[in-house]
């Protein structure tokens, strides 16, 4: 009878439901990414959402939320229309852009005001026929590394691109390490290899892409799902990619790989049109870096021995170091869901900090929540 509960518990946190238009979406708090996109691709419609499947919906999006969809519909802030809320004090409530100051707050710093059981957000009606995208993994030798970064920097993200770009290994038995790119064209396989023809003319060794249906877009994240190990996380952001800071992190990633068990350990870039998003005001979410960060990355060391700590820490610091020293910004910037958690207050809230501070000493005077960047 337990086990049953449990399971019916799961359920209704995870439920997703859509309006009979569908374009709007109602899903709970425990709601993985899987789920939501699963829905909407089973409706006919579309929702901006984060691209690991295990990671909670709403978490992913309270931080700004990036997402293969950004580049037409914005952040996930932008889409919320409605927050249900449990205050610190106990009470529910429903936010709305009536309250200003609430509704700005949770829409980036969400974490420090209570616990969000609910949201309705804008969904896109997209006949399933329809909602396929090119996208998969290049991969390329080592020695094109200084080619690729600057091929990445300089390529114009239309709002129907993103590329990401990965150090990462052929896993067992040798875990060889290899440098991947991954484009997403939201469209054909000829057009997105029109869009990412600057990327060909690098020379990838391999060529894995092909059109992928929707509820399928996030399959090749799957391994950061993988249960067990420790994976701490050194996220940055910056405006511009510089060749010779992403040969120094090669040089260091491969040197961390030299340890026994850290095989599956990665480095990740994520770059997204902003198009769509930086239509928006910087003031419209407390969400920080809209319009100064074109770029964000994370350094992921994964591991069993917690004996390799130290070392894993002093790797993750190196490259977070060595973004910053080029990152082309007034001051240090991570991206929230990146962060491994020594961050500044201003480096994952930016200048918001003094008007969060504020609206936190109103509705949770006593720091009840105050569990990640604690205002």
């Amino acid at each position: 009878m337990a086990d049953m509960a449990g399971q019916q518990l799961s359920i209704l946190t995870r439920k997703v439901t859509f309006n009979a238009q569908k374009t709007q979406v109602i899903f709970q708090g425990g709601a993985l990414i899987s789920d939501v996109i699963a829905a909407a691709y089973g409706n006919d419609t579309q929702v901006p959402t984060g691209n690991c499947n295990c990671v909670g919906t709403l978490g992913a999006i309270l931080g700004g939320g990036y997402g293969h969809l950004m580049g037409l519909y914005g952040f996930g802030v932008d889409n919320i229309l409605s927050l249900n809320l449990v205050t610190p004090s106990g009470t529910a409530v429903t936010v709305t852009p009536a309250d200003t100051d609430l509704w700005w707050a949770l829409r980036g710093a969400g974490p420090n005001f209570g616990i969000v059981t609910s949201v309705t957000m804008k969904a896109y009606p997209t006949p399933a026929n329809q909602s396929f995208a090119w996208l998969g993994i290049m991969t390329f030798t080592e020695e094109k590394i200084e080619s690729l970064v600057q091929a990445i920097n300089d390529l114009v993200l239309e709002p129907k691109m993103n590329i990401f770009m990965y150090y990462t290994t052929l896993g067992a038995p040798d875990y060889t390490p290899v440098v991947a790119a991954l484009p997403f064209y939201y469209g054909s396989e000829t057009a997105g290899k029109a869009a990412f023809a600057s990327i060909y003319a690098v020379g990838p060794s391999l060529d894995g892409t092909a059109v992928t249906p929707y509820n399928e877009w996030n399959a090749g994240g799957d391994s950061f799902c993988i249960k067990g190990g420790r994976k701490p996380s050194y996220g940055a952001g910056f405006a511009n990619m510089v060749p010779a800071t992403w040969r120094a992190i090669w040089n260091a990633y491969t040197a961390f790989l030299a340890n026994p068990g850290t095989g599956n350990s990665t480095v990740l870039l994520e770059a997204y049109s902003l198009f769509t998003a930086r239509s928006v005001p910087d003031s419209s979410s407390s969400f920080p870096f809209r319009s100064t960060v074109n770029y964000n990355a994370v350094a992921i060391p994964f591991y069993a021995d917690s004996s390799l700590d130290p070392v894993a820490e002093a790797f993750g610091s190196k490259v977070r170091d060595l973004w910053r020293s080029t990152d082309n910004l007034a001051s240090n910037s991570t991206y929230i869901n990146f962060a491994f958690g020594d961050e500044s207050l201003p480096t994952v809230y930016g200048g918001n900090v003094a008007r969060l501070q504020a609206i936190k000493a109103r509705y949770d005077p006593f720091g009840r929540f105050n569990q990640w960047f604690p205002l």
